[in-house]
């Protein structure tokens, strides 16, 4: 089991929005969809990542930026397994 995340900004009605979404995902089986856990869609990054659970510096700053990438472009990225040990041992 992974975190997969994507972010991104688009413009409504003139103003510019940041979305990001957190995924988690089943690698070890086969035909098991990617499950969405967490989306935010905000004016203010950090407010966007509040929403969709994303509360990581590391992540936050990778995905800053991937939001100014369009969002027919998007890219989704996954933690390290170094950093999710990590992460675990510090819990």
């Amino acid at each position: 089991m992974e975190n997969l995340y994507n972010a991104y900004s688009k413009e409504i009605a003139g103003q510019n929005y940041f979305f990001v979404k957190k995924y988690l995902t089943f690698p070890e089986f086969n035909n098991v969809p990617d499950v969405l856990v967490g989306y935010g869609m905000h004016a203010d990054f950090d407010k966007a990542c509040k929403i969709a659970q994303v509360s990581d510096p590391l992540i936050k700053e990778r995905l800053k930026g991937m939001q100014e990438t369009p969002s027919t472009e998007a890219k989704v990225f996954s933690l390290p397994a170094r950093l999710q040990a990590e992460r675990r041992q510090a819990r």
